[in-house]
Parts: structure tokens; sequence; C-alpha cells
């Protein structure tokens, strides 16, 4: 995309003298490539696009044909607004590789500037205390949830994770907690991010923190493959003896198997997500301990 704005800023530029149009191009060019160097190395801010103005500004004064270039205003605006925001990143310095490989990334708005296309770029998973001297510098609070324009999931494997943080309010957002977020995911191995993906569509979670706290859960969730639809799951849990109810022999070719698995999914916490059932069993081992305790109460009771 950088690319694509200087050289659209730089074949823009037509004069009938092609001589002084390719010096003029070529002035053009080392002025933009220099602006990026500066981001590069000093980050953005008003004194640094101010260096961007002057370096055009001088080669407009050189000669009074070079005011074309007025022009060209919008395309210079956009280009430094876009290069700063390149920019404004932490961590510092990333390539367009190491973007696309981010689990997920979250837009600030910059401190006491209105216009809303300016803003900072956070990538997930990074450093906690980089992160926090990254606030610091740039004097924005710990938490700027009132700041987030959103939290974005270009990552295949996070694809999920954005869907559920799209449902939830900006203002609820706490920068930290994210970064736990991705970083708990990153540190997952592979199947275990199927797990949670998986764990997050049956549980739709209300908040960050409870899309942490499931990540705690996962040895509990079962996963069984191949289960398209609601009477492959009755068979299932049937064959399996699963079902709080025993059947003879006689009796399979007349049962309703969808039924069975609407009352299991029901009492179960259970859910079929595109050919793959789900459920949680967390709650059968607190039902467990639950009747357990009941069990012993009325034991206490009897012996008394």
């Amino acid at each position: 995309m950088l690319k694509q704005m200087k050289k659209r800023i730089v074949e823009g530029i037509q004069l009938p003298d092609k001589k002084q149009q390719n010096q003029l191009r070529k002035d053009v060019e080392q002025a933009l490539q220099e602006s990026i160097k500066d981001l590069a190395e000093h980050g953005g801010g008003p004194k640094a696009e101010d260096r961007f103005w002057k370096r055009l500004e001088k080669i407009i004064a050189d000669d009074p044909k070079n005011r074309i270039l007025y022009l060209q205003y919008h395309d210079f605006h956009s280009f430094w607004q876009y290069t700063e925001n390149w920019y404004s990143c932490y961590p510092p310095n990333l390539s367009e590789e190491e973007r696309d490989k981010a689990l997920g990334y979250a837009e600030f708005k910059r401190k006491n500037v209105e216009d809303r296309e300016r803003y900072m770029t956070v990538y997930f998973p990074c450093g906690r205390i980089g992160l926090k001297g990254f606030f610091v510098d740039n004097k924005l609070p710990e938490s700027c949830g009132h700041t987030v324009y959103g939290v974005y999931c270009e990552n295949e494997k996070t694809y999920t994770i954005g869907e559920i943080l799209e449902k939830l309010p900006n203002e609820e957002m706490d920068v930290f907690q994210l970064n736990e977020l991705f970083c708990r995911f990153d540190k997952l191995p592979e199947d275990m991010q199927h797990v949670y993906d998986l764990t997050l569509q049956l549980k739709e979670p209300r908040n960050v923190k409870e899309m942490i706290d499931l990540m705690g859960h996962l040895p509990e969730v079962c996963v069984v493959n191949g289960i398209q639809n609601e009477s492959q799951l009755g068979e299932f849990l049937v064959e399996n003896e699963l079902f709080d109810v025993s059947f003879t022999d006689e009796a399979l070719p007349y049962l309703d198997y969808a039924k069975i698995a609407r009352t299991h999914m029901k009492f179960n916490n259970g859910k079929i997500i595109k050919g793959i059932y789900v459920e949680d069993t967390s709650l059968d081992i607190s039902n467990q301990t639950q009747s357990q305790n009941n069990e012993q109460d009325d034991d206490y009771e009897m012996k008394l």
C-alpha cells in the first residue's frame, strides 16, 4: 500500500518539459523516502509532520513550475497520514509480513487529535512491559478503552476470537487484558487452539475476562468429530451408552435419535458446530460433586 501511494504521487507529476518532470519526480520521491526514514527512526507527531511539509515546500520554492505539486495536496496528506499510522505502532518497525502474522491488533485514537483517520496500533501478542512504555511515551493512559476504535483479527487462527470481540462494546476494552488473551492463546498447542475456538462458539463469553477464563477449562471440553446433525449425535450417544437412559437391542429401531440428542444437549450444555459436537463436561463434574455432597448430608442426617 505504501509503495502504491508513493508511485501514484510520483507518476501523477506531469510537466511539458520531460527533463524537468523527471527531476521533479526524483526530488519528490527522495523527499517521501526521507519522511519514511524519519518516521521509522523518530516516530510521528506534529514535529515530524512539520518536517514532512517543509521538505515539499523546499522543492516547490526551487522553481515556480514546481507549484504543480499543490494540485496533489490531498495525495500528500493521505500519504503522510497513512505512513504516520503505519509507524505509530507497538511493537515498533514491524514488517508487513510480521503484521500479517499477528494474531490480532487494536487501533487507538491519538492524544488530542480529532481526526478519526489518525490512530495508533498495537499488534498482539506483545511484551507487557514494552507495551506499558509505549503508552507512557505517547502520553496515553494505560487503560484507554474509551479511545479504542476496534479490535481486529485477520489471522485465520483467531477468526472466532474476532467475531466475539466485535460484539463487545469498545469502551469496555482494556489493552492489557486483550494482550493477555492473545498471549495465552499463542501459548496453546495447535490442537487446543482448535478446542478453544469451538469453546468460544459454545459458551459465547460476554467479556474479555470470560474469554481468558475459558482457557483454564479446556481439558473439560468434550469434542466429537463427524457429527453432522442431531440424529447422528443421538445414535452416537446410545451406541456409547452416554445417554442417561439405557435401551434394549429390541428398542433401538424405534428410537427417535434426534429427540435423544436434543434432550442430551439441553441438559448437558452441548452444541453441534460445523460437523463437530462440543460439550462442556465441567458442569458434569460440578453436578457430581454437588450430588456427592448431598449424599453425605443425607448420611449425616440418617446417622443423627
